[in-house]
């Protein structure tokens, strides 16, 4: 076995041979640091002495985790403390991931685990709360979005920002500087005076710097398990898509249940925030299909495709394709779920400006020449490399390109080659039309962006006024 379930595997083999750390560090993704640590708990205390021998807390409760550590169990054997989601691995160099973790748990209906990781955030870039006051009024300037959030500014954002910091300002939250640094040094603190030989520290963090003292001496004396399920990459939202596979058959196999690969590529596509999440999603699909054996792509669609990130998907992918009925079926589908206009209209900004990019990369890098038949395994062979070289005409639109995922990438250069520039830049004129129509104008939202899908994927002139791709 690989990946996080063979490292945990590994730990556990390992304490029943009598070899134990004193300190366990999991940091990643919360779902799978708290399914690892459950299982190093009971490789270490028998489930019916877990609560007498274990304890749970949290940073609020790490000046007292010393002394947890020095109690001697009642029926003795190893004295455990857990400390989960601790923030003191935290930096400023890190704080752009929180305020990403914020973003996409917003978007995923969980509003106090969003208020939560803002709060981090905050601290962490040394912010205070006049940041947050002014965060809830909507007067960030555009360098605090880039310098201190790391997050492109759209209507989605924007939204997501006011409504968050509101909430935080509504509670009367405490924004505090030196959180982080305050709890480091507690744990400093414990490992220089030593864990007890019969005790064990376990900690879990969703995010670690790992330049931080604390990091290093935890990774010096014990064993750090990374349960990252993400790319690394700065604004990435969605797990690597191999960690995805491989659960998604795992789950599957577990539940004695075949899954087509088209099926696996519809819930990769569709879910992907978060470890629990994707096990969230699957739980569905499998009372969906019941006691039937196979779950194929149309069980996935059946299941995942009223979720808010699925109908954003079917809309951006029905673009891309220029598939006009397949746009209108998913702004409805929106449009039931309540989904306001403005975020909607951010993520076809959003969409056009990536085909612009890749067309851009398409014209100048590759000569207008990309044979959307060509297989995967022949565009990382043979145009990927080509991305690579310098040369005087990339004005950094490359290197954009090959920061992506190959097969984001790779999709990205099909669909672009169903637009010309010119249409694209027509595109996004467009969306700036209805951006300003859904602010001024006093036709239904769902009119607007309609005849606004209707306009990106069909690129014809439309009579009766409105917008279009058309020139003019």
């Amino acid at each position: 076995m690989t990946g996080v379930a063979g490292v945990i595997d590994k730990i556990v083999a390992d304490i029943q041979r009598g070899k134990r750390a004193p300190v366990y560090l999991l940091c990643g993704d919360e779902f799978l640091a708290r399914e690892g640590t459950r299982a190093v708990v009971n490789a270490l205390v028998p489930e019916d002495h877990q609560a007498l021998s274990v304890e749970v807390v949290g940073d609020e409760d790490a000046a007292s985790v010393a002394g947890r550590l020095r109690t001697v169990p009642l029926f003795g054997g190893v004295k455990v403390v857990v400390v989960h989601d601790t923030k003191a691995f935290m930096s400023k160099q890190n704080a752009g991931m929180l305020f990403t973790k914020s973003l996409e748990t917003w978007k995923e209906g969980k509003l106090e685990r969003s208020m939560e990781h803002l709060l981090r955030a905050v601290a962490a870039a040394g912010q205070d709360r006049a940041f947050v006051e002014r965060a809830a009024k909507g007067n960030l300037p555009a360098s605090a979005w880039e310098q201190v959030l790391g997050l492109e500014t759209n209507p989605e954002s924007e939204e997501w920002l006011r409504e968050t910091a509101g909430r935080l300002l509504t509670v009367a939250a405490d924004v505090s500087k030196g959180a982080a640094g305050a709890t480091a040094q507690i744990y400093e603190d414990l490992i220089t005076q030593g864990i007890p030989p019969e005790a064990v520290l376990i900690v879990t963090a969703d995010v670690v710097d790992q330049r931080r003292a604390l990091y290093k001496r935890m990774a010096g004396i014990g064993v750090v398990v990374d349960c990252g399920v993400r790319t690394g990459k700065v604004g990435e939202t969605q797990m690597k898509p191999e960690l995805a596979r491989v659960r998604i058959k795992a789950v599957a196999d577990q539940a004695g249940r075949r899954i087509s690969e088209e099926a696996i590529q519809s819930v990769v596509e569709r879910t992907g925030f978060s470890m629990r999440g994707l096990e969230s999603e699957l739980e569905k699909i499998l009372l969906y299909v019941g006691d039937r054996a196979e779950i194929g792509k149309a069980d996935v669609l059946a299941v995942l495709s009223n979720s808010r990130e699925a109908s954003i998907f079917d809309l951006t992918s029905a673009v891309e394709e220029r598939d006009a009925a397949g746009a209108l079926r998913a702004l409805r589908a929106l449009a039931v779920q309540r989904e306001a206009a403005q975020p909607i209209l951010g993520m076809l900004a959003s969409t056009i400006r990536g085909l612009i990019l890749a067309r851009w990369v398409l014209d100048r890098r590759l000569e207008g020449r990309f044979d959307s038949r060509m297989p995967y395994a022949m565009f990382q062979a043979r145009v990927l490399p080509r991305l690579t070289a310098d040369t005087e005409v990339d004005d950094g639109s490359a290197a954009k390109i090959r920061e992506m995922h190959p097969f984001r990438a790779f999709n990205l250069f099909k669909a672009a080659g169903r637009f010309t520039e010119a249409e694209l830049v027509r595109g996004l004129r467009a969306v700036h039309a209805a951006d300003l129509a859904l602010k001024t104008a006093g036709q239904p939202e769902h009119l607007t962006l309609e005849t606004l899908a209707l306009s990106l994927c069909g690129g014809e002139h439309r009579e009766g006024g409105g917008f279009s791709l058309d020139k003019g």
